[in-house]
């Protein structure tokens, strides 16, 4: 008889060993996950959108409150965080970013305690790997945007709640409209998961489960809808510019499936539930109490790519880009980390987290942040041109450019050529569109004669659709012997050096 009771005792303590050395594994992949995906990319240079958070905070409390309402149509509290970030370092790339990183970790950290409610500690730390691998949290994470301020907030109102509804406390309650209401503030496109969260909350409210009540759910909805009136009048000027700020294509369904899942983590977490699955013997099922659960993870993954899908498609608004639709990847990371822990065990979950982690740093694992190196470019402009006060065309980065009248509009002058606040060059610069079209083409005809005159040397600098300019630059001027020459690999960036026959 006592053989037969320390049996027991003695698998659980076996299987205690085993958790904690599954915990330690997933724990050190982590810190390597967070060194090599978020920490290494944010030391190096802006991209085009990061100078424009720059823009914004360079000049001072006051503009950091006022630029990104006419700018981007959003509240300024992530450029807060950042302008504070900018009095303590200044104009460094790390320091800037410190702001997105704090914030991730503590997404990071709300995830865990919210997928150990959910799904047990198993799966918590499965759950946060994934986050931590995804390829838009770790661009989020050392971009200097308001996306992981953002991810922070949301999944902290997604705690607040799950907390709420097991425990009935008012101060959840509290936690759960204020995090859902600064989640608004820090960018509108959060809302499709808030939605999937209030969903989830009318279910578990109505099914009796935990002490809250539907009248204190809609007092909730009422607070959180009351801290965010002062977005009205916000939200109508980003309503009203959003074509403006449409720049990607119109998707299709190959797309929204990789937006959905995509492939550099569901194919190792695929791959690992079929390996985990015949080494188990079939899944560990936990029963019917934990559906609810994953119908909510699984609707957390799907609707905001789905709802950025459907107005890409049915309107004239283009917003199927992974960072709008980053509120997606808490839900996706959910739904990774339940699957893993209910068909696999053991080592086929170290196998699963080792298999997301590689996966991940040889899909986008590298030094650099985005593939635009602004601070090589302008290092380069600045050794040519000096202080010779050499013509330097730069065409703007950003498609509210298009229009050549919005070069001339005092409030939008300084923000359509962002990297060079950031990165100033040198030389004489002469502000191009967005890209080459009818209108543009026109407009460089009247202002190129004036800009080149008497010059046998120029630079132009332009990314993505500006570099249309160069060829046309090059068939125009080729009656006058000029021949371009590329000065190096900027990512996405290009600098040309243009010489006239007689230099």
């Amino acid at each position: 008889m006592q053989k037969t009771e320390s049996e027991p005792a003695g698998f659980r303590a076996a299987s205690e060993v085993a958790d904690r050395g599954e915990a330690h594994w997933i724990a050190v992949l982590l810190l390597a996950a967070v060194l090599v995906l978020w920490f290494l990319p944010a030391r190096s240079s802006f991209w085009l959108d990061e100078t424009a958070t720059f823009w914004a905070i360079k000049d001072g409390l006051r503009s950091t409150l006022t630029r990104p309402r006419y700018w981007s149509g959003q509240s300024p509290l992530y450029y807060l965080t950042a302008w504070l970030a900018f009095l303590v370092g200044g104009r460094n790339e790390l320091i800037l970013r410190i702001p997105s990183l704090a914030a991730m970790l503590a997404a990071a950290w709300f995830l865990f305690k919210l997928a150990a409610r959910l799904f047990g500690r198993a799966a918590a730390m499965s759950t946060v790997l994934a986050f931590v691998c995804s390829e838009q949290v770790a661009f989020a994470a050392a971009d200097a945007r308001p996306y992981a301020l953002g991810l922070c907030f949301l999944i902290g109102a997604a705690l607040m709640l799950v907390r709420w509804l097991d425990s009935g406390l008012i101060r959840d309650a509290a936690g759960y409209s204020l995090f859902s209401a600064l989640a608004i503030y820090t960018h509108y496109l959060l809302a499709p998961a808030l939605l999937v969260l209030a969903v989830y909350a009318v279910y578990r409210v109505a099914g009796g489960q935990g002490g809250t009540k539907l009248r204190t759910l809609l007092t909730a909805w009422i607070l959180s809808g009351v801290l965010m009136l002062p977005l009205v009048t916000q939200f109508q000027q980003f309503y009203r510019n959003r074509t403006a700020h449409s720049f990607a294509g119109t998707p299709g369904f190959g797309d929204l499936l990789i937006g959905i899942a995509p492939p550099v983590l569901a194919g190792p977490v695929v791959l690992s539930v079929v390996a985990g699955w015949f080494l188990s013997h079939g899944p560990r099922s936990r029963g019917d109490s934990e559906k609810p659960n994953v119908l909510m993870a699984a609707a957390w993954a799907l609707l905001p790519p789905l709802f950025c899908f459907l107005v890409s498609v049915f309107t004239e608004t283009k917003l199927f880009v992974p960072r709008y639709y980053i509120a997606a990847a808490p839900g996706l990371a959910l739904v990774a980390g339940w699957a893993i822990r209910s068909a696999t065990a053991g080592a086929a979950r170290r196998m699963a987290a080792a298999a997301v982690f590689v996966a991940a740093v040889l899909s986008f694992g590298r030094p650099f942040h985005c593939g635009e190196d602004w601070a090589g470019a302008m290092r380069t402009v600045r050794s040519v041109a000096s202080d010779s006060g050499m013509p330097v065309l730069v065409a703007s980065g950003f498609v509210e450019a298009t229009d050549p009248s919005t070069l001339d509009d005092p409030k939008l002058r300084e923000v359509l050529f962002a990297p060079l606040t950031m990165y100033p060059p040198a030389g004489r610069i002469v502000r191009l569109p967005f890209r080459l079209d009818r209108l543009s083409s026109a407009y460089v005809e009247r202002v190129l004669p004036d800009a080149l005159e008497n010059q046998t040397r120029f630079l132009f600098v332009g990314r993505g659709a500006g570099l249309t300019f160069e060829p046309w630059l090059q068939k125009r001027l080729a009656k006058d012997g000029f021949r371009a020459k590329s000065l190096g690999d900027f990512g996405n960036v290009g600098v040309f050096l243009f010489t006239g026959g007689g230099s």
